[in-house]
């Protein structure tokens, strides 16, 4: 789909209506929401199966990316009536959340039009809600460190995935860092599958103590790469596969392959943006699918004991 000028266009199997689509979203490039909603409309095919299922908390700019944007799980009131939804108990709040689900193209229109640059879905699927069905290590330069810093960061972990006998698929974040998404048997608990990360970047981090951290304080943090394992906890989010970012340049979450995070490589963690990622994704596939197709058993690495 190509949005033009109408206020209601058939997307999918419904009519769904597009507002303000000239309003400027990244004043530095002049993209609007315009540009937004023909991002997620034409990269569907490839965003879709990576959100099917999962609970979505958005992040909402709709006067643009200079202004404040806020979260939103709890789905708006007003919404069209074939948008389903995911209800789940909040212990804080005493009620349940009606997470949006985003089965289909229609939805994901019609997020975007309602300013949600942003994307994040949970880690587990609706009817398989305590049971992640991958994880992820979240590497994040801090203060000091770099895009360099965090390529040598994920060349360690995939030794040690390769030491376990495991696959993991890289992405760039869009914005700072890289994701390392593991997909595995939804058997296991949060607690297992952040005790597995846990394993990993303590491994790390002992061995290399010079570049890494696991350091919750950003403040002791300074000159080391953080490995955020805590991030694989029931209801925490990250930022979708092939999602944007609320930044200048909307850059985009992509995929890439071990070779591409190669010393010589000019892949950057920004490399992709709304103007250029479908032609990526339209070159290369979908190389993340296999996070949703081999799922793998990590039960010989849960029995591994911490180092200590």
């Amino acid at each position: 789909m190509s949005v033009k000028t109408a206020t209601v266009a058939r997307v999918g199997a419904q009519e769904v209506s597009l507002t303000n689509l000239d309003k400027v979203y990244w004043p530095e490039q002049g993209y609007a929401k315009r540009d937004l909603v023909d991002y997620y409309a034409s990269m569907a095919s490839y965003i879709l199966p990576h959100l099917k299922d999962r609970p979505l908390s958005l992040v909402r700019y709709p006067e643009g990316i200079k202004s404040e944007g806020f979260y939103q799980k709890d789905a708006p009131s007003g919404m069209p009536a074939w948008v389903n939804l995911a209800p789940i108990m909040s212990k804080e709040k005493g009620s349940y959340i009606n997470f949006i689900l985003c089965q289909n193209v229609e939805t994901l229109v019609w997020m975007a039009n309602s300013g949600a640059i942003e994307v994040n879905p949970w880690l587990s699927r609706y009817r398989t809600l305590d049971n992640p069905d991958f994880a992820v290590f979240d590497i994040d330069p801090s203060e000091g460190t770099g895009w360099e810093d965090v390529k040598k960061v994920a060349k360690l972990v995939k030794s040690l995935l390769d030491e376990w006998k495991l696959e993991g698929y890289p992405k760039v974040s869009g914005a700072t860092g890289l994701h390392i998404y593991v997909p595995i048997l939804p058997k296991y608990s949060y607690k297992d599958v952040s005790k597995f990360v846990g394993l990993g970047a303590s491994l790390i981090r002992g061995a290399f103590p010079d570049l890494v951290t696991l350091e919750r304080k950003v403040k002791d943090r300074t000159g080391l790469v953080y490995i955020d394992y805590p991030q694989n906890a029931r209801g925490q989010t990250i930022s979708a596969v092939y999602g944007v970012r609320a930044s200048n340049g909307a850059p985009v979450s992509m995929p890439v392959t071990w070779d591409e995070l190669g010393e010589d490589s000019p892949v950057h963690t920004r490399s992709w943006n709304i103007k250029t990622a479908l032609e990526r994704a339209r070159s290369v596939g979908d190389i993340f699918a296999p996070v949703l197709t081999s799922p793998q058993d990590i039960d010989h690495c849960l029995r591994l004991s911490p180092p200590g």
